[in-house]
Formats: C-alpha cells, structure tokens, sequence
C-alpha cells in the first residue's frame, strides 16, 4: 500500500461528532451578515450556544487569530477543539472563511475533517504556570525606558546576554506573529522547537536562535530603572523585578484545530505571505 492510500484511509477514521452546544467566542468586529448562513445551520440543527465552556462540545471563534488566542485559553482547561471562522485579516489560525462556516461544522459532524495540533508554551513565573500559544515577551517598560539586559538560559546553561529593548520567545505556532516582524524565522508548527529573537538589540552580532523545545529556557532581567515587563500572549502582562524567576518550555498540552480535509500549512504561508508576488 502507498503512503498516499495510507493517508488517505487515515483520513477517513476521522470520527463523525455528535454536537448539541457549542461556546462561541466573537471578536465583536466583522459582518455579523457573513454569519447568516452558519446561524440558521445551528437554529435547523437545534445546536445551543452556552456561555461556559465547561458544557460545551465545540469551541467556535469568529475573528482573527487573536480571537483563537482568547478561545484556546478556554479550550485548554476543557481539552475541546476549536473550529476558527476568520472574521479578520490575517488568519494563519483561522482560516476557514464565514460563508463557509456551516459547512465545515456539518463536515466536522460527518467525519470529514482535519485535526492540527499545536503546542502551548509552559511560562512559570515565580509560583504560578501561564500559557501561550504564541509568545512570552521580556521587554522595557515603555519608549522612555532603558535598554533591558537579559541572559538566557537553558537548562542552566548560559546562552547569551541580550542589552535590547527586550527577546520574544516563541512557539512554532507564534513564528508567525510578533516574532517574525521582529526578524525571527518562520517555525514549521509540527517541529517541537523554541525560537528566541531579539528586540533591537544593541548588537548587531545578535541573532535569532531556533532551540529544542524540550529544554527549558530561563532569564534573568535587569534594567537601570527597574523597568521590565513580562508579557505573555499580549492579553497578560506583570512587571518583573530582577530577582523573579521566569523560565519557559514546550508544553505537552496542545490545542485541537478543526481544518478542512484540503487543509496545507505552505499554501497559507504563500497566501498571507504573498510569496512570489511581484513587489512593483
């Protein structure tokens, strides 16, 4: 047997899924009108919409990516997937298109889907275990502040020391986002990998750097006006002192993306990337 039949027999195993309620999670930009169709599929098929995920048989996001980012924090502690409708611009995440949203939720109910997988990143600071899916960042309080010296770890190794506004490490799901305009690398999401790029380093000589993912990176962070954030994801953020212990790894927990069956991760990259696309 050929490795495409066995892909394509794979494929068919998808299981058919009963769904009764589903949590939705709206950006609150987008034309709701887009929507019309996918309301009234879950009116005709008595599908409630419940306000806590812990009922729930399906997380659906209408948005962009940072919307996933919000609903996957709730998928996290329930272990459902998530179905993304794009409402945005961007999309890497969500790609499925609004006036295709009914029919991807129907094919997710006869089995005729894909499941993509992708790791979160395990942040403990101090006492506590955040997690992101994209990105933490270690950066200088605010345009006014000083430059950041932080040294990185791994494993207890020393790895360098940044003298920059700050590093962005991130997940291969998140070497798409703040990551690459800061000049990181794009990260395959299957590649069980870190990615730790500088914020306008001072040095020249500093580069982005692609680590194992089951190391486990820490940093120490100082600045002449104790000014250091730690953002983690965009949506939470602490001042960090120099002594606080922050240090991160590539979690076992992953987030469940229901795609179309034709899904391609390099499609989507050409397409939002616009590779080949003339410049003039």
């Amino acid at each position: 047997m050929g490795n495409s039949e066995k892909l394509e027999n794979n494929d068919n195993l998808n299981k058919k899924n009963q769904v009764k309620k589903v949590r939705i999670i709206k950006s609150g930009y987008g034309d709701e009108n887009l929507l019309k169709d996918f309301y009234n599929f879950l009116k005709k098929k008595d599908i409630q919409e419940v306000f806590g995920v812990e009922e729930a048989d399906l997380i659906i996001s209408l948005g962009g990516d940072g919307t996933m980012l919000v609903a996957v924090k709730e998928a996290i502690s329930r272990d459902i997937p998530v179905l993304a409708i794009n409402m945005g611009s961007l999309g890497y995440l969500a790609e499925v298109k609004p006036q295709n949203a009914a029919t991807m939720l129907q094919d997710y109910q006869n089995g005729k889907y894909k499941i993509e997988e992708r790791a979160f990143l395990e942040v403990k600071y101090e006492d506590n275990i955040f997690y992101a899916l994209n990105e933490l960042v270690i950066t200088k309080g605010g345009h006014e502040a000083h430059l950041i010296q932080v040294e990185v770890y791994s494993n207890g190794v020393f790895v360098n020391k940044y003298r920059a506004d700050g590093i962005i490490v991130a997940t291969p799901t998140g070497s798409t986002a703040y990551s690459l305009s800061a000049g990181g690398s794009i990260v395959h999401p299957g590649l069980n990998a870190l990615s730790i790029t500088p914020l306008a380093s001072q040095s020249l000589t500093a580069r982005p750097i692609i680590v194992n993912g089951c190391e486990v990176l820490s940093f120490k962070a100082t600045s002449r006006d104790d000014s250091v954030h730690l953002n983690i994801d965009g949506n939470q953020w602490f001042q960090i002192q120099p002594n606080d212990l922050v240090s991160a790894r590539l979690s076992k927990k992953k987030i469940r993306i229901i795609k179309p069956t034709n899904s391609d991760y390099y499609s989507i990259l050409r397409q939002k990337l616009k590779w080949g696309d003339s410049v003039l």
